[in-house]
């Protein structure tokens, strides 16, 4: 499938793959298939042997080399940038949105290399490890890792750290097709930069919906994320001292967006570049768009004069669904198919930041270009866009805080996947856990953490997957197991629930810290059953008493398959899932910030007898 759906395009497709491989760093003339294709070893990823249309039958083994370091934007490898705009593109220049600040890179890329394999492809990915004091390690956000749990990236759970002058090579299977995306799951690097796209291609003939959109190019890729003004430790640390310090202040796509004029004189000023994409008139442009908000930073994405038709999330094909909009939150992914058949020009592409980057904080947005083939120019001042001006009007879909019933919108609960749910889904589940979770000030420390059913998660000292014998058995609990609790009620430790292979589990997730959270889960999917509000009374009890007077609707036909759920604030999320991959998988929160407060638990599905051996030479700590 990789880069194009009917055989009439591929000559062109084919030609414009060519002239991308031709591109060099230093150049001044950019293919028009991507404009301002500049960010350092671009060209690398799009020569890369496993970018190419998928065939069945047609598997490699896909090598990729991540190098960790911290660095810095606007470094000396800018140069005059932004006043000589090619400068900005230069190798080993991250201009951002032109504020100077540290950061974490893999390749000095801001986003990282971006991954295309296919369905089948064996994927090599060596992780060179230069940062002076920090371990790290990778999560390859959307691929369940079956049969390689070792290499799901959870420092501490899964494997040990990657420590500083170390390397470790990942390997796995692309199994799971889609949208997906790599990020250090170490500390604030993902927060800091080290983040990047991981999409896995299908042959046509297996895409359920290869038949509404002609190509699928890498240029049409976006990564999102929102950003902040310095290092995440440095912001987390004061956080009880500037609650709005800790706040986003812009928003990038593909690791660029202005966010101030630089000015050269009493006249001359320029901005870092917009990220713009090019499309050809008459042709239906398959979109992917991935989320990697680190703070509470919902991003509404919508396109001028356009309508987005949404095929997929989180990698799940759904049945389609046209929209003006739609909203994506942290660690989730959103496909869509842009028809260009529009009057050829440019038009603005719109990021809107909400909750932690609306209005009440920095009123953090981007806009980057969607230009048809030969337009020149923008589609209106930069200077003169607001965070106002990226508001788009009409039906809209994933909107945060909403329950079920509007008919201007579409909640990620009513969302229908493109297939049936398996056909046990609606029996009595094997088991049931309710989960709330509130935010709580931590007195030794005066720092705010996360309690879930009174628990804060704290990683175990080992790999229990790994080293199970390093554990102690006390480093684990449960809310019907919690040991000893401080002066808050609340309990610190490695928050596990264990379930057994194959058994239908249902998760009921309760908001009673009245702030949305983007929940993500390792090594499996689920199907979202149930969304609601729960108005000022958010507890089990309440959802129960509705629940037991048939008020909690759970949704059984084709309900959507996701790895990524937002919980309304204030409200509950019914989730179900089949837990067939026997492991440790980490259940938290997807905002960086949240996670080290202790927003997260582990389920451990099946024993350890069904656990594949440990890789041979696999480090230990």
């Amino acid at each position: 499938m990789g880069l194009a759906r009917h055989s009439q395009q591929m000559p062109c497709l084919l030609s414009c793959l060519l002239l991308l491989s031709l591109l060099s760093l230093g150049s001044a003339v950019v293919d028009p298939t991507w404009t301002q294709l500049d960010a350092p070893g671009t060209h690398e990823d799009l020569v890369h042997p496993c970018l190419r249309i998928c065939q069945k039958g047609d598997q490699r083994v896909c090598f990729y080399k991540l190098t960790v370091e911290h660095y810095s934007t606007m470094g000396e490898a800018c140069g005059d940038c932004p006043f000589t705009p090619g400068d900005c593109g230069r190798p080993g220049c991250v201009a951002a949105d032109g504020m100077t600040r540290k950061l974490v890179t893999a390749n000095r890329r801001l986003s990282g290399p971006i991954i295309h394999v296919c369905q089948g492809d064996e994927v090599e990915v060596e992780v060179e490890n230069r940062l002076e004091v920090e371990g790290t390690s990778i999560h390859w956000h959307g691929i369940h890792q079956h049969g390689t749990p070792y290499m799901d990236g959870v420092p501490h759970l899964t494997q040990c750290p990657i420590l500083p002058g170390d390397t470790f090579k990942y390997k796995f299977t692309a199994h799971e097709p889609g949208t997906h995306y790599w990020h250090s799951h170490s500390g604030f690097q993902r927060t800091d930069g080290l983040f990047g796209s991981l999409v896995v291609h299908q042959a046509a003939s297996t895409d359920p919906h290869a038949h509404l959109y002609d190509t699928d190019l890498p240029q049409h890729l976006l990564v999102l994320t929102d950003w902040l003004k310095d290092l995440s430790h440095i912001l987390y640390d004061s956080l009880h001292l500037a609650p709005d310090e800790d706040k986003p202040h812009n928003i990038l796509v593909n690791g660029k967006g202005p966010y101030q004029a630089f000015k050269k004189g009493r006249e001359e000023e320029a901005f870092t570049p917009l990220h713009e994409v090019t499309v050809t008139p008459g042709t239906r442009h398959r979109f992917r768009v991935m989320s990697n908000s680190v703070r509470n930073c919902p991003i509404v994405v919508s396109v001028d004069q356009h309508k987005l038709l949404i095929i997929a999330s989180d990698g799940h094909p759904i049945q389609p669904v046209e929209v003006e909009s739609f909203t994506i939150y942290g660690g989730e992914r959103w496909d869509f198919v842009l028809t260009a058949d529009q009057d050829p020009g440019a038009y603005w592409m719109k990021f809107q930041g909400v909750m932690h980057c609306g209005t009440r904080h920095k009123s953090a947005y981007q806009v980057g270009v969607l230009r048809y083939e030969g337009a020149k120019g923008y589609p209106g001042s930069v200077k003169r866009m607001t965070y106002l001006s990226t508001i788009r009007k009409g039906y809209t879909i994933n909107t945060m805080d909403a329950a079920p019933g509007d008919l201007t919108f579409l909640t990620a609960a009513e969302v229908r996947a493109l297939t049936p749910a398996q056909d046990d889904i609606a029996r009595a589940p094997d088991h049931t856990f309710y989960l709330t979770f509130d935010f709580y000030m931590d007195k030794s420390t005066s720092h705010i953490k996360v309690q879930m059913n009174g628990i804060t998660f704290v990683l175990p000292p080992a790999p229990p997957l790994s080293q199970p014998e390093s554990i102690n058995a006390s480093a684990f609990c449960s809310a019907e197991d919690r040991g000893e609790c401080g002066d808050e009620g609340v309990c610190s430790c490695t928050h596990l629930l264990s379930v057994d292979m194959d058994s239908l589990v249902e998760v009921v997730l309760v908001d009673q810290s009245y702030v949305n959270h983007p929940f993500h889960i390792h090594g499996l999917a689920f199907y979202v059953i149930a969304m609601g509000q729960l108005g000022d009374e958010a507890t089990v009890e309440r959802f129960q008493e509705l629940d037991a007077a048939g008020e909690v609707q759970r949704n059984f036909d084709h309900p959507p398959l996701k790895d990524t759920v937002t919980v309304p604030s204030g409200g509950y999320v019914v989730i179900r899932f089949f837990a067939n991959n026997p492991g440790y998988w980490l259940f938290h929160c997807h905002l960086s910030f949240h996670v080290e407060m202790g927003m997260s638990l582990v389920f451990r599905v099946g024993d350890d007898s069904m656990l594949p051996p440990v890789p041979e030479g696999f480090p230990r700590c």
